[in-house]
């Protein structure tokens, strides 16, 4: 079996939850903005290191638009169990947590829909796509940076 692929995400934001057993749980909210070395789709194993903007400490008189990171890993791994929305511009994918030491459940990773590098949908799911207009207008976007730099704790 492959090792999990490393997904490099901000949190947007967390809310509470129950589990099946009335444990205080919660779910968070990710997006994805570095492409992944596979790109996110169902059934894939995927391991999650937040993100941290650390640019103040490599000042620079240049507009530049490389961004530096350092990433940290949450406790946060598992199987991609589905697709919680479509947009135009953002897929969002389910995560379902095998951690079970972290009180985080299921995290949402938003990702924007550049497929074959970003994501990886179903050809039927494509098509479809193609052949009728999506329902959901894009909300908001999430930019990719492929300038970046990362340094994992």
């Amino acid at each position: 079996m492959p090792p999990p692929t490393t997904i490099y995400a901000k949190e947007r934001g967390s809310a509470p939850s129950v589990g099946s057993d009335g444990q205080e749980t919660r779910i968070v909210y990710l997006d994805v903005t570095i492409p992944p070395d596979v790109p996110i789709h169902v059934g894939q194993k995927v391991k999650i290191l937040s993100l941290t903007s650390c640019d103040k400490l490599f000042p620079s008189e240049e507009e530049t638009s490389a961004r530096y990171y350092t990433a940290k890993d949450v406790g946060i791994w598992g199987a991609v169990v589905g697709v919680r929305a479509e947009e135009e511009s953002v897929v969002e994918f389910v995560l379902e947590n095998d951690n079970i030491r972290s009180d985080v459940t299921h995290a949402y990773l938003a990702v924007p829909r550049k497929e074959g590098l970003m994501i990886r949908m179903p050809l039927w799911r494509r098509c479809l796509g193609y052949a009728m207009p999506w329902p959901a207008k894009t909300t908001r976007t999430i930019p990719i940076e492929d300038d970046t730099t990362v340094f994992e704790d």
